[in-house]
């Protein structure tokens, strides 16, 4: 990313095969790098005979995840307001107070709507609108398993 916002971030797409007939044709492994994506494969491979050279990794571009990147609202959330979206990206939906901080700051930024449901008076269940979907999207790593590959 060389210190530039680009407007998306690719997650890089690799088949990954080992070299014999019993192993079937590979699979698809997400990594930012070949050496990366054959060590994946690897470590997943079930038998100890299996060695970096029977792995063939080519890249596959059209497999590619495209990721958004973070826009300046969603970079100028503070932390809490960040760790919503990312429970209602993975849980589809939040329920807390209607006047709790984090939420309201999100539903004025347009990134989450009440259903108008709850248990209680006062509370509510919260759903991302299209806008908070892509805003919590754009928060998560390009590559979970690895943390110095963020952007």
């Amino acid at each position: 990313m060389n210190g530039r916002r680009d407007a998306t971030r690719v997650r890089k797409a690799w088949h990954a095969q080992i070299m014999d007939p019993a192993y079937g044709l590979g699979e698809i492994i997400y990594a930012p790098t070949a050496s990366k994506a054959r060590y994946q494969k690897f470590l997943g491979a079930d038998c100890d005979s299996i060695t970096f050279a029977s792995i063939r990794v080519k890249r596959m571009p059209d497999e590619d995840i495209i990721l958004p990147a973070v826009d300046a609202v969603t970079a100028a959330l503070d932390e809490e307001a960040k760790s919503v979206l990312n429970h209602t990206l993975i849980n589809k939906r939040f329920y807390t107070a209607t006047d709790d901080k984090a939420i309201c700051s999100l539903v004025k930024a347009g990134l989450m709507k009440a259903t108008g449901r709850g248990w209680n008076t006062g509370e509510s269940y919260f759903v991302l609108t299209d806008a908070g979907h892509t805003a919590a999207v754009s928060l998560r790593p390009i590559y979970p398993n690895y943390p110095e590959y963020r952007a």
